[in-house]
């Protein structure tokens, strides 16, 4: 069940709580806790980036890199996920692309303490519907290598199609992996949610 806390303003998502869950806006406050996931090797490379390497480079993401690309790619700003009752962030769940005015795509990172518990799960599932309720967009997407077990069955989970296997991409590391890209309609959101 999603609750929005505070009005949306037209430019940054408002905070919403999750049965478990509370997605806000990351901070720099917030940069040793996303360092702690980001540098690590095993949650980087399936999302598609090398380990953040230092807290001034994660400083930078925060402070310059993202508001450009969201600015740039006119992206909604994405969330810290933190659990109900601690304000510590241990993942992100963000708008990362956009396809064409009413569609976009979805990229999330969970620090792996958290993994296989269903937080990241709750986490898209309120991301996906604020796209649709707030944003009134007419599809979600998701891309994921194949090898990322994990971010497909949450695609699989959420009731996205599998819609193209891209053969023969390179992932961060340079293997050659199949980039697979799920699709979510309005229409079908709407029929399981109605």
């Amino acid at each position: 069940m999603l609750k929005i806390l505070e009005p949306y303003d037209g430019k940054r998502l408002p905070v919403v709580e999750t049965d478990r869950l509370v997605l806000r806006q990351r901070t720099v406050a917030d940069v040793e806790d996303i360092f702690a996931y980001a540098k690590l090797a095993e949650v980087s490379y399936p999302a598609g980036f090398p380990p953040v390497t230092s807290l001034e480079d994660e400083i930078t993401y925060l402070e310059t890199t993202l508001p450009q690309r969201e600015a740039d790619h006119n992206l909604p700003s994405g969330y810290g996920i933190t659990l109900k009752g601690e304000d510590r962030v241990i993942g992100s769940v963000d708008f990362n692309h956009r396809h064409a005015d009413d569609v976009l795509e979805i990229g999330y990172l969970l620090h792996p303490d958290y993994w296989r518990q269903g937080l990241m799960t709750e986490a898209v599932e309120a991301l996906v519907e604020l796209a649709f309720t707030l944003l009134d967009l007419h599809k979600v997407e998701i891309s994921c290598f194949d090898y990322n077990g994990g971010s497909r069955k949450i695609a699989e989970k959420l009731g996205f199609t599998l819609e193209a296997t891209i053969r023969d991409r390179r992932d961060a590391l340079g293997n050659r992996c199949a980039d697979l890209r799920f699709g979510l309609l309005k229409s079908e959101w709407e029929a399981s949610h109605g």
